[in-house]
């Protein structure tokens, strides 16, 4: 009989259970998360607020609960550095690690850049079960009051007909995400009662056919969280935290 031997995952994490994974989906682990499937929303894009983008934007779909437009362009620090940007280098640092891993990473755009537009939250939303992926994450950062700080991870309410085979597994990413995090250093929150926000509005979730979570970084308008979310330093660092939660679900 051939063992596989199955190495640490990112921070310091305990190993990958096959349980995680639909049987017969992966036979053996060459790196921690080989066979496993990952879709990345970076949230938003920079055409967004483009005006001749503006008709793609008027776009509306019902979602489940209450009819929503195509998208929005996001908020930005007080400096003007866009969420669009951060959430796109957060993303494809994170992609580089969950790479270095085994996993296949598909994210639901493929560029940052003011001549592009979208895709539709509703297109974001069905993006992980068109790649087929274990599970999706969606990145943004918060426009709040300046006082507060910190993250706080929204999970998709269950809607009969839209998310009642998703909400309990996508209840559990996000509290893996939200334990990990705080580990690797990310503080929760200060504006809200909760880090978990169990939400039935938001068109990303409720379109979505895979466990699945909005993660929001930090408070873009909060001068420490906004420094952070500026550097490449501090994008690797939420990268690396959100590598943790994912590895985290994937173990149980």
């Amino acid at each position: 009989m051939k063992f596989f031997r199955i190495t640490a995952l990112v921070l310091s994490a305990t190993p990958l259970a096959l349980g995680a994974l639909p049987a017969g989906t992966v036979q053996a682990f060459d790196s921690p998360l080989t066979g496993v499937v990952i879709a990345i929303d970076p949230g938003h894009q920079l055409g967004n607020s483009n005006s001749k983008f503006a008709a793609q934007m008027k776009q509306t779909k019902f979602n489940g609960t209450i009819v929503k437009s195509c998208n929005t362009t996001g908020t930005a620090t007080n400096q003007g550095f866009p969420e669009a940007t951060m959430n796109w280098r957060v993303a494809n640092d994170l992609k580089k690690i969950l790479e270095s891993q085994g996993a296949t990473v598909h994210l639901t755009r493929t560029m940052n850049s003011s001549n592009s537009w979208g895709p539709c939250v509703w297109d974001r939303g069905a993006f992980g079960a068109k790649v087929k992926a274990n599970l999706m994450v969606s990145i943004h950062g918060d426009g709040a009051s300046a006082r507060g700080y910190g993250f706080h991870v929204i999970a998709p309410a269950k809607i009969k007909g839209w998310t009642s085979d998703i909400s309990a597994q996508s209840r559990a990413l996000a509290n893996s995400m939200i334990s990990a995090m705080k580990t690797s250093g990310v503080a929760p929150s200060t504006y809200l009662s909760n880090p978990l926000s169990v939400r039935s509005d938001q068109s990303t979730l409720n379109f979505s056919n895979v466990p699945t979570v909005i993660v929001e970084l930090g408070n873009m308008r909060n001068k420490a969280d906004a420094a952070r979310m500026s550097s490449s330093q501090g994008q690797q660092f939420y990268a690396k935290a959100l590598a943790a939660g994912i590895a985290k679900y994937l173990q149980r």
